[in-house]
């Protein structure tokens, strides 16, 4: 079975499915910045983002941010914490104004006995995260930074259905696990190569309206 993204993995199930989740869900609205859950809460339910954004990551003891991922209206996550350990791997904010759909595990239990494609629909998104973590860490190893910027800049643009990314330096540095300067350096080095516009907290990638 293919890996399915977290948008897209209720397609290959009966229609009605996803209905019968959200109708089971309770909808909640989160102002920009506020936490939705943090590292070590235990996971009990399933997230669907009605509308707004959500950005995934982790502090460290000395401050130091780092980024996971932003995920948009439409995707739904939660399912490494409901189906791994049972506990949240990462904090979890909102980027906007955000409405989530809180769709307990119980719901989605009722749900798999009626509809049993719903759990080769879970298995595929949790592969889709194996393969995409798998390739950061293959990324981090092989690539140069430069490389690895251009990567990252490509996939954020694929999440967010844009080519122009609302995001700083500072925010790619901890994306990448890297300082903000050697980011600095190397949007740079793309930008004199044609590749990207840089404006203030924006990338545009221009490779990819090509």
């Amino acid at each position: 079975m293919k890996n399915l993204t977290s948008d897209r993995w209720l397609d290959q199930c009966l229609p009605q499915t996803q209905a019968a989740l959200l109708a089971q869900g309770r909808s909640r609205r989160y102002g920009k910045g506020e936490g939705i859950h943090q590292i070590d809460d235990p996971a009990t339910e399933l997230f669907f983002i009605r509308s707004g954004a959500v950005r995934f990551g982790a502090v460290n003891k000395e401050g130091k941010a780092l980024i996971v991922r932003d995920l948009t209206a439409g995707h739904w996550f939660g399912f490494i914490g409901c189906y791994g350990s049972g506990i949240r791997p990462n904090d979890a904010s909102a980027l906007t104004d955000t409405v989530l759909v809180h769709v307990p595990l119980s719901a989605v239990e009722v749900a798999g006995k009626a509809d049993p494609l719903l759990w080769r629909a879970v298995s595929g998104v949790l592969a889709g995260y194996v393969d995409h973590f798998y390739k950061t860490y293959e990324n981090a190893v092989f690539l140069p930074l430069e490389q690895r910027l251009r990567v990252s800049l490509a996939q954020l643009c694929k999440w967010q259905a844009t080519t122009t990314l609302s995001i700083s330096q500072s925010e790619l540095a901890a994306l990448l696990g890297v300082t903000k300067e050697a980011v600095g350096v190397n949007l740079n080095l793309l930008k004199a190569d044609g590749q990207v516009d840089l404006g203030y907290r924006s990338v545009r990638c221009l490779w990819l309206e090509t």
